[in-house]
């Protein structure tokens, strides 16, 4: 989003934007930290920020993350990191999963690594519930002419 872009958001439509960079944020962080690591902050910025967006672009929506407890920020050898608390992970399956959720992918693309990470993390949730598969009917016969 470029400053031009920012400038032109009414507050509905900011609103908007933010719920859907809190879930892109936290997909992403889930995806780079294998759902359980640490990644470093500069490097989740790169993850986050699309086409004419920035860093400051995204103040707001990491504040409120940490804020919420979504996320924390760590400061290990020197370097800042981002965690995906058990909150966060709550908020992302949220953001993802609820029906009234304002998620959505903008536009008519969407990233390839974006668009992983969603299957990814769909895929691990399916394996975590234990999804149980219906028994068939069986053999029922050949079927008459």
């Amino acid at each position: 989003m470029s400053k031009k872009a920012e400038i032109a958001l009414t507050a509905a439509e900011q609103l908007l934007w933010n719920a859907k960079a809190k879930v892109r944020v936290l997909l992403n962080l889930w995806d780079e930290g294998k759902g359980e690591n640490k990644v470093n902050q500069g490097k989740l910025t790169k993850l986050i920020a699309r086409t004419n967006e920035t860093k400051k672009t995204y103040e707001a929506v990491l504040k409120e993350l940490e804020d919420s407890g979504a996320i924390a920020y760590l400061r290990q050898k020197g370097r800042s990191q981002v965690e995906l608390t058990a909150k966060g992970k709550e908020v992302l399956a949220a953001g993802l999963k609820n029906r009234d959720s304002l998620f959505e992918f903008d536009g008519s693309q969407m990233g390839a690594r974006l668009g992983n990470a969603l299957l990814k993390w769909m895929r691990h949730e399916d394996g975590a519930l234990g999804v149980g598969v219906e028994a068939g009917k069986g053999d029922v016969g050949a079927i008459g002419v």
